[in-house]
């Protein structure tokens, strides 16, 4: 995959229409581009639109970069925070349907599965690209807790 570097209102046009189409930021460009076939038909729920299972590379374009709004949303709606295990609980049910797929069960470092580590990658880049969560140091060992610009990106995309 390549990345490519856009400014930060791009990058919030770009999040602001995936969620009104319910895609990705990589289907809206897609679309724009008008790229045939294109290799992420998926909606931003990480299901098919045409409703049949798919590989495990193929539902998330760039799984942790999709899992942020998903974490902010589930530490708003907990009062702006909650413990890494509540968060991973409930970033598991939302994608239930792939992260019981072997390859999310497969073991990566320290006998980690990988979809949790996944979810924590994505609180990290969160926390260090965005600022939406804040540092243990603050909230405390196991607490994922919104800063206020978490908070007011949720309150801005809903």
């Amino acid at each position: 995959m390549t990345m490519i570097e856009v400014d930060h209102d791009v990058s919030r046009k770009l999040l602001e229409t995936a969620r009104q189409l319910g895609i990705t930021r990589n289907g809206v460009l897609r679309q724009l581009l008008k790229l045939d076939n294109p290799t992420f038909p998926y909606t931003k729920e990480g299901i098919p639109e045409n409703g049949t299972k798919s590989t495990p590379h193929q539902s998330f374009k760039n799984i942790q970069d999709e899992l942020i709004p998903h974490i902010v949303k589930v530490l708003y709606e907990n009062g702006g925070k909650a413990t890494k295990t509540a968060v991973e609980n409930e970033i598991f049910t939302l994608f239930q349907h792939e992260f019981e797929k072997p390859y999310y069960n497969e073991t990566v470092s320290h006998g980690v599965p990988r979809w949790r580590h996944h979810i924590a990658w994505a609180k990290e880049r969160a926390k260090q690209r965005h600022g939406f969560i804040k540092s243990a140091s603050e909230s405390g060992r196991g607490i994922w807790e919104l800063t206020d610009e978490g908070i007011a990106y949720y309150e801005n995309s809903h």
